[in-house]
């Protein structure tokens, strides 16, 4: 999470969006980074709203002073980012319970559908980042599609008064997209049926401002 709210905006940062190179290229300009301890640095929509709104609010900034943000990228591809980061040699040893080994994306994505108990399972979703309860309606003010830097990277620079340069990852992007079954697929996109419906918002001009109590998907 990186607090600007004299810049008019805080923005929250999910998983696998470029989290660590806003915090690199926005340190300088906001008043609040958190960015060591993931439960932290990746605060949800919800968490925000119980946790940082009354301290940013101590500080004499009303909700209504700035607006909440958040990158979201593509669902499948957002999943395939934490497929391929899990199956990671080096994790094996940093964080066995979370270690992937050679297991395929058919059976990645199954198991995250299920909702598996077994270790190796991810949990959380797109959609519950950005919202306020369990029901996902939104409460962020403001979303932007990764996959669209010269759009964001353009609205955070007027915001702070000046250009900025964020340099992401994007080898991925080059990489053959793994393969799903027809059946593997069609049960994904049931699943995230609110993630693509959120998506499908920013496709056109890269942001979107979502009614606020918005159920997508609902």
């Amino acid at each position: 999470m990186i607090g600007l709210p004299a810049h008019g905006f805080v923005l929250l940062s999910m998983p696998k969006c470029a989290s660590t190179s806003l915090v690199r290229s926005l340190s300088g300009h906001a008043e609040l980074v958190l960015r060591v301890n993931p439960r932290l640095k990746h605060m949800n929509c919800r968490s925000f709203h119980s946790l940082m709104v009354p301290v940013l609010r101590n500080g004499g900034y009303e909700r209504d002073d700035y607006e909440l943000v958040s990158l979201f990228r593509e669902p499948v591809s957002w999943l395939e980012s934490w497929w391929r980061y899990r199956q990671r040699p080096a994790l094996a040893q940093e964080d066995p319970a979370k270690f992937t080994g050679e297991q395929s994306f058919e059976e990645f994505v199954g198991r995250y559908v299920d909702n598996d108990p077994r270790p190796g399972t991810l949990k959380g979703r797109p959609a519950k980042f950005v919202s306020l309860s369990d029901r996902l309606d939104i409460g962020v003010d403001r979303l932007f599609a990764l996959e669209r830097p010269e759009v964001w990277q353009q609205w955070i620079g007027l915001k702070v008064g000046g250009g900025i340069d964020v340099h992401t990852d994007n080898r991925s992007s080059v990489r053959p997209p793994p393969q799903l079954s027809s059946t593997m697929r069609a049960r994904l996109d049931e699943f995230y049926r609110p993630e693509h419906e959120i998506y499908e918002h920013l496709r056109a001009t890269g942001e979107w401002a979502p009614p606020r109590g918005h159920v997508p998907g609902a």
